[in-house]
Order: structure tokens, then sequence, then C-alpha cells
């Protein structure tokens, strides 16, 4: 089962920037009305993570991503989210619980994750690769 989604996530190198800098993207104005960035449907934690980081790129941050059981690993390039409500979102294969994808997550520097400005809930992971995540599986 293909886990992988065009379009690309931000990138180093690319239209990513790191969310240490994200006022310098989308100005201060974000973090006092994210509602009118992106999709306008980020929640507490994401919030409570990109203030934190502001101007801070040592600063770490919890990342998430939803993933086919077993394979635990996020890589530079993935998709990933500040939310685990979203990346439960992500999670939800149909309408069977049971098929559900498991949650992974990490802690990384803020640096390492990219943004393209375009959307509070997704990022883009730009750091060394992490294996061995365990599965958390999402209740129902």
């Amino acid at each position: 089962m293909d886990y992988t989604t065009p379009p690309r996530a931000p990138w180093a190198g690319g239209q990513g920037r790191p969310i240490a800098e994200l006022v310098d993207v989308l100005g201060g104005e974000v973090f006092d009305h994210p509602e009118e960035h992106g999709f306008g449907e980020c929640d507490a934690e994401t919030m409570q993570q990109l203030r934190r980081a502001r101007g801070a790129p040592e600063t770490l941050v919890r990342i998430y991503r939803a993933l086919p059981p077993g394979l635990g690993q996020i890589n530079a390039g993935d998709w990933i989210t500040l939310s685990w409500e979203y990346a439960r979102q992500h999670a939800m294969r149909d309408d069977t619980a049971a098929h559900d994808w498991p949650i992974v997550y990490a802690d990384v520097p803020a640096w390492a994750v990219l943004s393209d400005g375009t959307d509070l809930d997704e990022y883009g992971y730009a750091g060394p690769p992490l294996a061995g995540l365990e599965d958390h599986v999402v209740d129902p």
C-alpha cells in the first residue's frame, strides 16, 4: 500500500522555511489570527508548538505522522503535522476503526520542521531519518 502522496511536502532549499521563521513567511498576525491562514482549522496543540518555536530553531516540537502499521519511521521530505488530532484524521482509512493506521511521533528541533506558508496543519520534515518509532493506535 502506497502511503506517499503528491504534492511534495515543503523541503529545505525549496519553498520550505523552518517554523521558527514562520513570522517571516506569514507575518506576526499568524499567532493572533491563525484562522486567517491556510484553511482556518489550526488547533490549539499546533499553535502552542508554533508559539514556542517562534524565533527559537533549537526548541523541541513534537511531530506526528500516520503510517501503515509497522513502518515506524519519518524521513526527510515526509509530510508531518504538529497536531495529534490532525494526524488522527489522516490515520482513518474508512468507516472501520480496525483499518485505521497508527500514528508515530517524535520530538525534533524546530529547524527540522518546514512550512511553505499555505497550511498551518501540514509541514515537511527536514531532519535526519527517525527510525524505530512506536506505533500508537488511534482511539475510535
